[in-house]
């Protein structure tokens, strides 16, 4: 066969690859924009990686916000209660590192590299050598965790193909994850809200329509949506006028009015 011949065998068998794994990072984007829990979208996403992409034991570790440590939140192959006894510093082993440098790291052979500090016990599983590839989960400049996988060690694997992979796989990671994260935090304003506003306003004449039947969260539900609603009345459903006369923010208004189910456009149409 000629070098031609060859060359052309070669590009045919990387185009295929490159077939099947724009078919899975779709598959991938997919799932994670399917799935209401973050953690079943990230324990699919490790099934898929190692059972298409040949990349195994996927783990996805986060870094504490508070503190240095970094705690497994998802693995492949691992159980619940020994991934949560394995954790790690910043700057310790390779995990550690890429966190704290925020640059991928490939290691061809476990065995030759000191950082690798095998908690896992990959070895005892295996009983062969392993490639190991560890990339970082990043939101904007901050790195919040990483995504590594291992592989049989091959001399002749393509192992930047693979963390070019990881590093697509670790993008989207990313933006679900600030999704999620910013879903809490906008639940975590409007619960502080609701209190604030309650504080403020509890000694007003509105505060007599907490009274009645139902639960506590029921009734206070009633007098926060009450109150939206008077001043929505007030201002004409201006949800501007109406942030600014309860000293909070449009946002937090329109978070209420869907949380509430109030519809502020029927109080614009009522203007003469």
């Amino acid at each position: 066969m000629t070098k031609k011949n060859i060359q052309w065998q070669n590009d045919k068998v990387h185009a295929a690859q490159y077939a099947q794994q724009l078919e899975i990072l779709n598959k991938i984007s997919r799932t994670l924009t399917c799935r209401a829990h973050i953690k079943e979208a990230f324990s699919s996403i490790l099934d898929l990686m190692d059972g298409e992409l040949g990349l195994n034991r996927g783990t996805i570790t986060l870094l504490a916000p508070d503190d240095n440590k970094i705690s497994i939140e998802s693995v492949h192959g691992l159980s619940k209660e020994k991934s949560q006894l394995i954790t790690y510093r910043l700057g310790e082993g390779v995990t550690g590192k890429v966190v704290e440098t925020g640059k991928a790291m490939i290691i061809p052979k476990v065995s030759q590299e000191p950082l690798f500090l095998n908690r896992f016990e990959r070895w005892n599983i295996t009983k062969e050598d392993l490639s190991f590839i560890c990339v970082p989960i990043s939101v904007g400049s901050e790195v919040i965790g990483t995504l590594s996988v291992d592989k049989p060690y091959h001399h002749a694997a393509l192992l930047d193909d693979d963390a070019r992979v990881l590093n697509i796989i670790s993008g989207i990671i990313a933006i679900v994850f600030k999704t999620h994260r910013d879903a809490a935090i906008e639940r975590q304003l409007f619960e502080d809200e609701t209190q604030r506003l309650y504080a403020q306003l509890k000694d007003k004449e509105h505060s007599k329509k907490i009274t009645g039947s139902g639960s506590l969260n029921e009734r206070t539900q009633l007098f926060e949506r009450n109150i939206i609603i008077d001043v929505l009345k007030n201002h004409n459903g201006n949800i501007t006028a109406v942030a600014r006369d309860l000293q909070t923010t449009a946002r937090i208004i329109r978070y209420k009015v869907k949380g509430l189910s109030i519809d502020p456009i029927q109080y614009f149409r009522k203007r003469k």
